[in-house]
């Protein structure tokens, strides 16, 4: 604070230069006033107030003693001045910021900007932690508390319906969270939140929301969520499924192995400095990767490529992805002039925290590599690790640097975008290895003219050769992959080695090929490359030794072939979802999966056998609860080892749960039988283990 203040929400903090320290009932006394502020008040209702237990002898000398103690605090800060008159007192604040008064003043106010003030004012509760063993004055504290706390969740009430009603989920997710801390128990900020997680793509947060609501609810009330919140839930389940099962209903693949249709996932948009910005996300990995192409784009009409639909499906198989198209390109405003590397990078970060996303992998191709390594050298604290394929330093040929575009090649490339826009494109030197695909070229055409005009390609273009980020290179500090095809006629494969020499630490990999874009030649090698870096890349969380409860099963005796897991990984994830269990591994037919309760792994175990079971699928499993070590999302120890042990007693359809597990759950309303005991190394005599009756 540069000035004299006195806060009140979330604490009793006075301040100001060499302020003198009060005493508890003398800040009682300051904040019973300050609340009045400008009223007198009598000195006996203050003594009464404040010092009731004492005689009024007392009472009235350590009323006295606070007012003086008081005043030479407020004249200590250069703000406020205590009046008293006779028999009365009264607190002026002249020149003391108020945080309540402030509070007050802009929770009244009808703009969401005002609104938004107000909560930042609102540190917490009015005197937090303050107490005083005084019976009027816990009367009058606790009644102006919930009368300031009830201002505050207006203000979010507000604000929720206002971020709801303006489509910004991101804004949307913020405040109805803080709403729920307060009112954990209101149904219809849940579904505001569920709506907001979905509106961003994370689906499986808004499901996990509406389990929150639910154990909220039973926990507090008995009661289950009211039919409109059951049903949201239904809808963004299946909404969920068909998402999932997309890739699988899509027309049969040609003989290149890629299916000729893709459902187009919903485009949204958020406003970047005025400007509207498209994006769309897929995927519900752990991990938040966003792809920044080259040059021009489209959002939808990427899809109508087989090649490149394979590519974004794989990416988003193990991340959250999140694709952008430029401003003045794609479904982005467009005839917004020329943009500036950094005003690019301001939408991307606009975008990312549109969906929020707190640390993303940036994956920059071709010219969309640049901005990417600004964004990385401008906001490490955002940036889990840095992709770079077929990108470079500087568009012109240099000195220093000799493998950019000479200005007679740059003018010979924007009369030929001039010549052919429209036509089918000429792959020869973006993917030669395409060049006979008819189908490719005549998709690329249209993919390049719903992305821009050819005025706006030219222009773009002439742009993109102007950029230069060789400066800012020895600033990245983030895991950074570096990726080329050496053979690439856009991108010299120098250029990947100069980048690789600039950035620190960076890993440098290059493949055979010519195909300059990520849907050519060797794009599985290219995924696969991305997928085992960045699982790798983010830094390593130190180990953690943690108790859980390891539910393994196995679906390979099924009747239905040798990969029921994988048919039936949608109805798996559901139930593991419900359950807020997690999975850890997936191999021959085996799915391992932790939870933090028993109760609920046993519960998880009996929902899938029960579901699958409907399908023709016997799942055999087995739970055990021990102590693992977590080292980010990978899990390993004992307890997973003896699960699968015990799996191997377990006949189709059963359920079988070790003795620890078994103590463990008591009072939960399942029955368990002995089975049998088994040795298990490094532990003391036999493990006795259960068949788990989940019948009631």
């Amino acid at each position: 604070m540069t000035g004299p203040y006195l806060h009140l929400l979330g604490g009793f903090d006075f301040a100001g230069a060499a302020v003198p320290a009060i005493s508890r009932k003398a800040r009682a006394m300051v904040a019973y006033l300050a609340l009045q502020s400008g009223h007198s008040q009598s000195r006996e209702k203050l003594a009464t107030l404040l010092w009731g237990i004492n005689s009024e002898a007392q009472a009235r000398m350590s009323l006295r003693q606070a007012v003086s103690s008081v005043r030479k605090a407020m004249q200590a800060c250069g703000g406020g001045r205590f009046l008293t008159d006779g028999d009365s007192v009264a607190l002026h604040l002249d020149g003391l910021d108020f945080d309540v008064a402030r509070f007050e003043a802009l929770v009244a106010s009808p703009a969401s900007e005002d609104l938004e003030l107000a909560l930042n004012v609102y540190r917490g509760d009015l005197l937090d932690g303050f107490g005083l063993k005084e019976e009027p004055f816990e009367d009058w504290l606790r009644i102006e508390r919930e009368r300031l706390r009830a201002l505050a969740v207006a203000a979010l009430d507000r604000l929720v319906a206002h971020y709801a009603a303006t489509n910004d989920p991101a804004a949307c997710v913020r405040v109805a969270t803080r709403l729920l801390a307060m009112e954990p128990l209101r149904e219809d900020v849940h579904r505001a939140l569920m709506r907001a997680y979905a509106a961003q793509g994370r689906t499986n947060l808004a499901l996990k929301q509406y389990e929150h609501c639910r154990t909220a609810l039973q926990r507090d009330l008995k009661l289950q969520p009211e039919p409109e919140t059951r049903q949201l839930f239904e809808t963004l389940r299946t909404r969920r499924t068909i998402a999932q099962a997309r890739p699988a209903m899509a027309d049969a693949d040609d003989a290149t192995g890629f299916s000729h249709q893709t459902a187009r996932p919903q485009t949204r948009y958020v406003k970047s400095a005025g400007v509207n910005i498209a994006y769309q996300v897929t995927g519900d990995g752990p991990i938040d990767l966003i792809y920044v192409s080259g040059w021009v784009s489209n959002l939808d009409l990427a899809w109508d490529s087989p090649r490149l639909a394979h590519v974004l499906r794989r990416l988003g198989s193990f991340s959250r992805l999140i694709r952008t198209d430029k401003r003045g390109t794609g479904l982005s405003d467009r005839n917004v002039g020329l943009p500036t590397l950094e005003e690019r990078m301001e939408d991307m970060r606009a975008v990312l925290d549109a969906v929020g996303s707190k640390r993303t992998v940036l994956f920059g191709s071709s010219e969309g590599g640049p901005m990417c390594m600004l964004f990385a050298a401008t906001y490490p604290e955002r940036t889990a690790a840095l992709v770079l394929n077929g990108t470079y330093a500087s568009g012109r040929r240099l000195r220093d640097y000799p493998w950019g575009r000479t200005g007679q090649e740059v003018e010979e490339d924007l009369a030929a975008i001039e010549r052919q826009w429209g036509e089918p494109a000429d792959m020869s030197n973006a993917a030669p290895s395409l060049m006979n695909d008819a189908f490719e070229r005549e998709w690329f055409a249209a993919y390049l003219r719903n992305s821009a005009s050819p005025a706006e390609a030219i222009a773009l273009w002439r742009w993109g050769t102007e950029i230069d980020v060789r400066d800012i290179l020895p600033a990245i500090h983030v895991p950074t992959l570096i990726a080329q095809a050496t053979g690439d006629r856009w991108v010299n494969a120098e250029e990947g080695r100069f980048l690789a020499a600039s950035i620190e630490g960076a890993r440098h990999i290059e493949f055979a090929g010519r195909d300059h874009v990520i849907w050519g030649e060797n794009s599985d090698r290219l995924v696969d490359e991305i997928q085992a870096f960045v699982t790798g890349a983010l830094p390593a969380a130190p180990g953690e030794r943690l108790l859980v409860s390891v539910l393994s099963l196995d679906m390979t005796g099924s009747p239905l072939g040798i990969e029921p897991a994988e048919r039936h990984a949608e109805a798996l994830h559901g139930e593991l979802l419900a359950a807020e269990g997690r999975e850890i591994s997936r191999t021959d037919g085996k799915v391992l999966a932790v939870f933090q309760r028993p109760t609920r792994s046993i519960q998880c175990a009996i929902a899938i056998r029960d579901r699958l079971r409907r399908s023709g699928v016997e799942v055999r499993s087995a739970v055990h609860i021990g102590e693992c070590e977590q080292r980010g999302h990978q899990f390993s120890g004992a307890a997973i080892e003896l699960s699968l042990r015990l799996l191997g007693h377990a006949r189709p359809g059963e359920i079988i749960a070790s003795r620890t597990v078994r103590d463990l759950v008591v009072g939960s309303g399942l029955r368990f039988e002995e089975r049998g005991e088994m040795a298990a190394i490094g532990l003391p005599g036999a493990f006795p283990f259960y068949s788990v009756d989940g019948s009631t």
